[in-house]
């Protein structure tokens, strides 16, 4: 029981550390500059690049609720705008109580895997941190049985894998926008996300290597 109650600890641990990398990634703004350069989106859709970062930053300052609305006038193609009409607002409405369920999920896995932790360790005594490592590898197993089924459907479908996360979180289909019509889709090509899904899973694999490596230095230290 040990065993099990550590692994699902550490899941829970690498499923807040995940979401965290989301949120950072995601509000990052030298990522979508970089996205933004690389594929030229502000030409494509015919945008300065400072009007694109104005629009941009508009949509993650509502999300964070630091905007009531994503109400924002720019030029395309040499005409005054508003850059994104009612179902684009309507869409990122859901997107923002998405985004606000992900946090308290993210909060709640981590403290309560902290929580589960602590509470085993405590009575068991510091002699026990020698099974760290093992309650560690259980729980990155089942985490890396998700980032691989994730990763290789990505790969070989990514526009699928899109359509799918969408309908399993959304309950509507305002995120299918019209490239002749949306702005917002233009933004945010498939490459974008294909772009932030993969940094998103370097990033997390980097995490995990690095917990493994305190991890193993606590157990060793801790039992000397």
């Amino acid at each position: 029981m040990r065993r099990v109650l550590q692994a699902a600890a550490f899941f829970m641990i690498f499923v807040s550390a995940l979401l965290t990398i989301i949120d950072c990634l995601c509000f990052a703004r030298p990522f979508y500059a970089y996205e933004y350069g690389r594929d030229n989106t502000a030409q494509k859709i015919g945008m300065t690049d400072e009007g694109l970062m104005n629009a941009t930053n508009t949509l993650l300052d509502y999300l964070r609720d630091e905007r009531k609305d994503i109400v924002v006038i720019e030029t395309v193609n040499g005409k005054e705008r508003e850059i994104f009409d009612q179902r684009e607002t309507l869409h990122m409405a859901d997107v923002k109580n998405l985004y606000r369920r992900a946090r308290r999920v993210r909060s709640l896995a981590g403290l309560a895997g902290l929580f589960i932790l602590l509470g085993l360790f405590y009575k068991a005594g510091k002699g026990q941190m020698k099974e760290l490592p093992e309650g560690y590898r259980d729980g990155a197993v089942l985490m890396f049985l998700l980032i691989s089924f994730i990763l290789i459907w990505c790969v070989v479908d990514f526009n699928q894998f899109w359509l799918q996360f969408h309908y399993i979180f959304f309950d509507n289909d305002l995120f299918l926008l019209d490239p002749s019509v949306s702005i917002m889709i233009n933004m945010f090509p498939e490459v974008f996300f294909r772009d932030m899904v993969l940094a998103v899973i370097i990033c997390f694999l980097a995490f995990m290597v690095l917990l493994w490596f305190f991890v193993k230095k606590l157990a060793v230290s801790r039992n000397a």
